[in-house]
């Protein structure tokens, strides 16, 4: 939010930006009125009009200097404006052949090689911008598909790849698995230890999720304690085996936080197969979640794979994937 004193001192920069703007036209204008008025005398008749013309174009030349500089200060690239700052010499230069006498057009020479050095170095500075806005927006697109804490993606960017990975694996004529996951018994360690403590360990989870998960799988924060990991081309038999490894893995980790305190932790899973019909939010991953449920009844920290019996059977008040999703 701004606030009136940030108004006005952008408001002052922006002032003083514009005096020295113009403080630097004058002093480029006065600069090659005073070389050409003490090296060459004034032509008999002057042509106002071709004056007043080039004038004009030099002007505005440097108009779009002023206006390309003021946005390249933030992308700290000035390439482009300093091509149209020599393109206003240039035709400030051509502007002055129709006042003085000039011999064997030196001044168009001179104006043609400012013209080609500006136009090099506008080139190269507008292919500098359209990387830096290519960068940019990719770094929005990335920012927005991804969760802020964790680094891994996030329930928008499971709504774009999820539909494109089913689509992958169908018309490879194979499977395609989910597997949703929940930290056991989170809730005090927040309790206890406090957020900070509670969002290192997710931290570190999604790591260790990354790292021993197949390269062709996605992994998503869904929120909270749950992931959300996407298996294309994944039968139930080879999904169940990643799932046990993943947490036997955390089982097996000792979570450091803050260099004096140990934790260990424990997961649980639920695997569900997509089935054709399905929609993979509103079926197949409710299905993961009962099986999830299934799991932490059944004693925490294993892996329960959804009952087919379940995709006939949907009651959308039952899960809490379908209430979140609402």
């Amino acid at each position: 939010m701004y606030t009136e004193h940030g108004v006005t001192r952008q408001a002052g920069k922006t002032y003083i930006s514009m005096v020295s703007y113009l403080a630097l036209f004058v002093v480029l204008c006065a600069g090659v009125y005073s070389v050409l008025i003490y090296f060459f005398e004034y032509q008999s008749q002057i042509d106002w009009w071709l004056v007043t013309i080039y004038g004009f174009l030099a002007a505005l030349c440097y108009f779009f200097f002023i206006v390309n500089d003021l946005g390249a200060k933030k992308l700290k690239r000035r390439a482009m404006p300093m091509g149209f700052l020599l393109g206003f010499v240039a035709l400030m230069l051509v502007t002055c052949s129709f006042v003085f006498h000039i011999p064997n057009n030196l001044s168009w020479y001179v104006a043609g090689v400012l013209l080609i050095v500006g136009y090099s170095t506008s080139a190269y500075g507008l292919v500098e911008w359209a990387k830096y806005h290519m960068r940019k927006q990719q770094s929005m697109l990335h920012e927005s598909l991804t969760d802020e804490l964790t680094g891994l993606y996030n329930r928008r960017a499971f709504a774009l790849n999820s539909g494109r990975e089913l689509k992958f694996s169908t018309e490879a004529g194979s499977d395609f698995s989910v597997m949703i996951l929940d930290i056991d018994d989170f809730k005090p360690i927040n309790d206890q230890y406090g957020h900070a403590v509670g969002d290192q360990v997710l931290q570190q989870l999604s790591r260790l999720l990354e790292n021993y998960t197949r390269t062709a799988d996605s992994v998503y924060r869904w929120g909270g304690e749950e992931f959300v990991i996407l298996m294309p081309v994944t039968g139930l038999f080879e999904a169940n085996q990643v799932a046990h490894k993943v947490i036997n893995k955390v089982a097996e980790k000792t979570f450091q936080v803050d260099y004096e305190m140990f934790l260990k932790l424990t997961i649980s899973a639920g695997l569900a197969q997509w089935l054709p019909g399905e929609s993979i939010v509103n079926d197949t991953l409710v299905r993961a979640d009962k099986a999830l449920y299934k799991a932490k009844a059944n004693g925490k920290n294993n892996v329960v794979v959804a009952d087919y019996l379940d995709s006939h059977n949907m009651n959308p008040n039952t899960s809490s994937v379908q209430q979140k999703i609402k």
